[in-house]
């Protein structure tokens, strides 16, 4: 999948991006005055409260479409994956639903990659967090796995020769066939819940094409795999 960038796009989703954060910064603001108001009814305080979860809800929306562009920097780095997997361990959890299990598989001589830190976690973040999600009501395991590849087969004669793969595993209800081509689309989500930005694998993919990577799927009734190949 090809995601298309220009300079222009991307200044102003960042201007965007900076904009709304500062307006909803006087939502967050102004609201929790307002919540602290010991004399304000139930019915008000409810609506408050209301308003205050959209507010989180925006501005969820906005860090997460500013993951899409490039950074206007990027610092590149020597990156030990299974240290950021086992550094998100504790974000992981305040998402498990209450029978969902998280395992990490993860050898100790895993070799390095070359890439912008930030964007690593992010992208990490964002596979895990649709696995768990896809788990949470009616549970099951999710399992994080991460290994040295050989190269992919394909047109990557130029690249590293040995790869890391992390392998996103859930059995959850997996991904139904007829939205197959749409799962990578900005904005598109079957979830119906507030904070559903439908942009997780938009920014998954994005790193992915960026650091000169691959990003693959497979998906059935029972599991569904999510795969991100990065060369070491």
């Amino acid at each position: 999948m090809q995601i298309e960038h220009s300079e222009f796009q991307d200044q102003l989703v960042r201007g965007l991006a900076h904009r709304m954060n500062n307006i909803l910064t006087l939502f967050h603001g102004y609201v929790g005055l307002l919540l602290d108001n010991k004399r304000l009814d139930k019915t008000t305080l409810e609506g408050l409260g209301k308003i205050q979860d959209g507010a989180k809800a925006a501005s969820d929306l906005m860090d997460r479409a500013n993951s899409i562009v490039r950074p206007p920097s990027v610092v590149w780095r020597e990156v030990r994956l299974g240290d950021f997997v086992r550094m998100l361990k504790p974000s992981f959890d305040t998402l498990c639903g209450p029978k969902t299990k998280l395992k990490i598989v993860c050898p100790d001589d895993l070799p390095t990659i070359h890439a912008d830190a930030v964007r690593v976690k992010t992208a990490v973040f964002e596979l895990v967090r649709n696995a768990l999600e896809a788990t949470f009501a009616g549970g099951g395991t999710v399992r994080i796995e991460l290994s040295a590849e050989p190269r992919p087969p394909g047109n990557h004669a130029h690249q590293a020769t040995k790869w890391v793969s992390l392998r996103v595993i859930d059995d959850g209800p997996g991904v139904p066939e007829a939205i197959a081509e749409r799962i990578f689309q900005p904005f598109f989500s079957t979830k119906k819940k507030l904070a559903a930005t439908g942009l997780g694998l938009t920014v998954a993919a994005g790193f992915v094409q960026q650091h000169g990577g691959l990003l693959k799927y497979e998906s059935t009734a029972e599991s569904t795999v999510f795969q991100m190949l990065l060369p070491a």
